[in-house]
């Protein structure tokens, strides 16, 4: 292959991902299940001053986080304090992955004392007959791969025992289970998940969220660069979507033109109407929803279709992260399933990544997220080798919920 082709290939390379890492970022959001074996002698990674700076600044320009959730109580109920407690273990814990009950063991009714001290709200419990504690032993069987938005999911198994205690309510014959918030450094449970993802709460609201990718590769003797930034806009009130979307690039510093959409899209009175420009200051067009990709208009919904298995995520003090060893897996199945036949080209074990993934939650919902990505990576095409590194950054911010107001443009 002569140097011209070969730069070719790295051209298309680059384009791919750009698009892949820059895709990956807007949706990016278990903790790691590796073989506590490995884990023993490993330290938590200190994080640096200047990250922690960075976020402090961040919460503030967020107004500061708080959470909102203070338990919840199943909403199925079980014929028995046993079942109930294997449900929790099955629904608040294991994920996607199968859970094997080793033993479930009552330590006996709980006085309303110990209800108090074990923070289960009065109001969530009024009426039960009794509030039972019940140990079980576990174990989690192997993950099957999750297939989410076209993006490979893989996690290692667990083979070591682990105990979990569960509160349990009786309602005259059934039974429920209780799930607490998660302590900090702890998986989320699948009620915090959900409470923070519930859909109703995104139906007004205003997302904003900007993705910033850099690629370097060097192979003989020679650099190439490529840089591009995405900025979204996302506005939901009463039955309207505003979106607007901002793409710029530059390759070796050289900027190619950018790329502006904007639509105003309302449920009315005859169904669903779309309209769209190419360019601020250009005129409205009638278009419909599968000329700018969606098919409904709940898929604008913020996190609309974008669930993981919430054991992807450890518990913070400002609201909840991609644990370090998961990112990275993460960060490496998507760009490998983006790539599809390209992947070839990366070797994926010689990879280095420095990444986080972090979220943010005000008054019980999502209102911030960052992702941060530092990429070190060999590629090889067709017998010729290259040095790739990139850096990547999104930053999104979901804000006025409740109080966004959209007007309808003159689109007549």
């Amino acid at each position: 292959m002569n140097k011209k082709t070969f730069f070719k290939r790295l051209t298309a390379l680059l384009l791919v991902l750009l698009m892949a890492i820059a895709a990956m970022s807007m949706v990016a959001c278990q903790k790691d299940k590796e073989d506590d074996d490995d884990d023993d002698d490993e330290k938590p990674k200190t994080e640096s001053s200047q990250h922690v700076a960075e976020r402090n600044e961040f919460i503030d320009g967020l107004g500061g986080v708080s959470e909102t959730y203070v338990g919840a109580i199943s909403e199925d109920s079980y014929s028995s304090a046993e079942d109930a407690a294997e449900a929790y273990v099955a629904e608040e814990i294991a994920g996607e992955s199968n859970a094997n009950i080793v033993e479930v063991t009552s330590k006996g009714e709980l006085s309303d004392k110990e209800i108090a001290k074990a923070n289960i709200p009065a109001d969530l419990i009024a009426g039960c007959d009794a509030v039972e504690e019940m140990e079980v032993v576990y174990e989690l069987e192997d993950e099957s791969s999750l297939e989410n938005g076209g993006v490979e999911y893989l996690a290692s198994s667990s083979s070591k025992k682990a105990t979990v205690k569960v509160y349990v309510i009786k309602f005259n014959v059934d039974w429920k289970y209780f799930t607490p918030m998660p302590e900090k450094g702890d998986t989320i449970s699948k009620s915090y998940y959900d409470s923070v993802f519930n859909a109703e709460s995104y139906k007004n609201c205003t997302l904003e969220s900007t993705t910033v990718v850099d690629i370097e590769i060097k192979a003989d003797g020679e650099t190439m660069t490529m840089t591009s930034s995405i900025t979204q806009k996302v506005m939901h009130s009463e039955g309207k979507v505003y979106f607007e979307q901002i793409s710029k690039s530059s390759s070796n510093g050289q900027e190619t033109p950018e790329s502006y959409i904007c639509a105003y899209i309302e449920e009315g009175e005859y169904g669903v109407e779309c309209y769209v420009k190419t360019s601020a200051t250009g005129p409205w067009q009638y278009a419909s929803l599968y000329q700018i990709g969606f098919s409904s208009i709940e898929e604008l919904t913020p996190f609309y279709n974008a669930y993981l298995d919430y054991t992807y995520f450890t518990k913070t003090d400002y609201g909840f992260a991609l644990a370090d060893e998961n990112a990275r897996a993460y960060f490496t199945q998507a760009l490998m399933g983006a790539l599809g036949s390209m992947s070839s080209m990366i070797d994926e074990d010689e990879m280095k990544l420095d990444m986080y993934a972090e979220y943010y939650v005000a008054e019980g919902v999502l209102s911030g997220a960052r992702v941060d990505a530092d990429v070190d990576m060999d590629l090889s095409v067709e017998g010729q080798t290259a040095s790739l590194k990139e850096k990547v950054n999104t930053v999104t911010k979901c804000t006025n919920y409740g109080s966004t107001v959209i007007e309808r443009p003159d689109v007549d």
